[in-house]
């Protein structure tokens, strides 16, 4: 019997009083892609940066880029995977494209008020202090097959 390949992403909103993340499920078969669907927003007057992280199964934490006011910066090794747009200042859209069971992770999205190039040169470290002067929001992504 034939099987179809699928791809389940369950996004969930974390509570956190000033930083949204949306929605709380999509569901998409392998190859297709998160299209500006995963939404991140905040309204901390200050914060004027919007930084999106992945977790994987292994609980490591890496940077997958960073959005300072209108201007995106893309982390070298996810481009052409990841995209987002939107105003540091206010709301994000995240884009994961091609989906395959390497993007099951946790996507986190927060807000910070700190100079963007303070966070570029952490890419591929846990970030534990760091995590401490945020404010965030994340979503669950896993896939079943």
């Amino acid at each position: 019997s034939h099987s179809r390949r699928q791809c389940c992403v369950f996004l969930c909103a974390s509570d956190s009083k000033d930083v949204d993340q949306t929605p709380p499920s999509i569901i998409k078969k392998s190859g297709e892609s998160v299209d500006k669907e995963i939404r991140c927003s905040h309204s901390i007057p200050s914060y004027q940066v919007i930084l999106w992280y992945k977790q994987d199964k292994h609980k490591a934490l890496k940077l997958l880029g960073y959005l300072n006011n209108v201007f995106a910066n893309l982390e070298q090794d996810v481009k052409g995977k990841i995209n987002f747009e939107g105003d540091g200042r206010q709301q994000s859209n995240l884009t994961v494209s091609n989906l395959t069971v390497d993007d099951s992770a946790v996507y986190f999205c927060a807000a910070s008020q700190h100079s963007a190039a303070e966070y570029h040169e952490v890419s591929t470290k846990t970030l534990q202090k760091e995590r401490e002067q945020l404010q965030s929001a994340s979503t669950s992504d896993s896939q079943r097959y």
